[in-house]
């Protein structure tokens, strides 16, 4: 293989050299979907690059900790679709993920929560990897939804966004729901996964969180919206009403573990009652969002 990727800031070089045996034609070599933008050929073999932006010909954004991965694949290919490529190689460019970076959410389709005063709160269906909003607000019963909070705390000390409560209803109106599907209650109990497999993911910045939900049953046919209120607060002065608990089943005996410290799950015994705590360090600050409309698809009605 000899095959030269250069990562630049917002673009990729990739120069690859191919023997003359394989009798390349340029228009069957691809980077994602895209041609060479020079190819050459000599006694020696024959050289393609594709020199494109990291925005075109496919490559996929994907989000991992404090990295962005682009990805793609460099294919060959003497013989089109179906037929599968003679050669492939992945190219990969990786990152740093820009301080205070959220993925665009566009409001109309998965939802946005605006907070007040120095803070932004956001809230949105997210894709499978969490790099970006969901293609579709449509989900099979017991499939995952996965869904995203996050705090811009600009120029405020270090806060943690935690997910307070959340319900699921037929109507944009909470106050007139006539079905209600509580999931998350008591100021951060995931209740839902008491039931299913729905659980808080890893965070691995405070002012995130992830949620995989797991697809409900709520209505027939009707269209579902959640209603979540979302909470930043010191990450140091966890209380009972500001925590984010799993429910664990996986080991003998089930329990509430808390998410950013199992050392501190006390916090979470309440869950199964009621919790109430009088410690106020400080004024949390919270805003309530509205995602949806979603459609959760009972297969065997199909």
């Amino acid at each position: 293989l000899n095959l030269n990727i250069t990562c630049e800031e917002k673009s990729v070089t990739v120069i690859w050299k191919l023997p003359n045996e394989l009798g390349v034609q340029p228009s069957r070599l691809f980077l994602g979907k895209c041609l060479p933008t020079n190819f050459s050929s000599g006694p020696d073999g024959a050289v393609a690059m594709f020199h494109v932006s990291l925005t075109d010909c496919h490559f996929k954004r994907v989000v991992r900790g404090h990295k962005v991965l682009y990805k793609n694949k460099l294919t060959y290919r003497p013989l089109a679709k179906p037929f599968p490529p003679k050669l492939s190689f992945p190219v990969v460019c990786i990152y740093d993920r820009p301080p205070h970076w959220h993925p665009h959410m566009p409001i109309l389709s998965s939802g946005s929560a605006i907070g007040f005063g120095s803070l932004l709160f956001y809230m949105g269906i997210m894709n499978e990897n969490f790099s970006g909003p969901a293609r579709s607000t449509s989900f099979f019963l017991g499939s995952r939804i996965p869904i995203w909070a996050a705090v811009d705390q600009q120029a405020h000390m270090p806060l943690a966004v935690f997910i307070e409560e959340c319900v699921a209803t037929t109507t944009t109106d909470i106050r007139t729901a006539s079905h209600v599907y509580p999931f998350i209650t008591n100021g951060g109990c995931l209740v839902d996964g008491k039931a299913g497999s729905s659980k808080f993911l890893p965070r691995d910045t405070k002012s995130e969180i992830f949620l995989s939900l797991q697809a409900f049953k709520l209505g027939a046919g009707e269209k579902v919206y959640i209603h979540c209120k979302i909470t930043a607060w010191d990450p140091e002065l966890l209380d009972e009403n500001r925590k984010a608990c799993n429910y664990i089943k996986e080991l003998e005996g089930y329990f509430w573990e808390l998410l950013d410290d199992p050392t501190q799950s006390d916090l979470c015994r309440c869950c199964d009652t009621s919790c109430s705590s009088w410690k106020r360090n400080f004024r949390s600050l919270s805003q309530n969002a509205v995602l949806g409309p979603l459609t959760i698809e009972d297969v065997n009605l199909k």
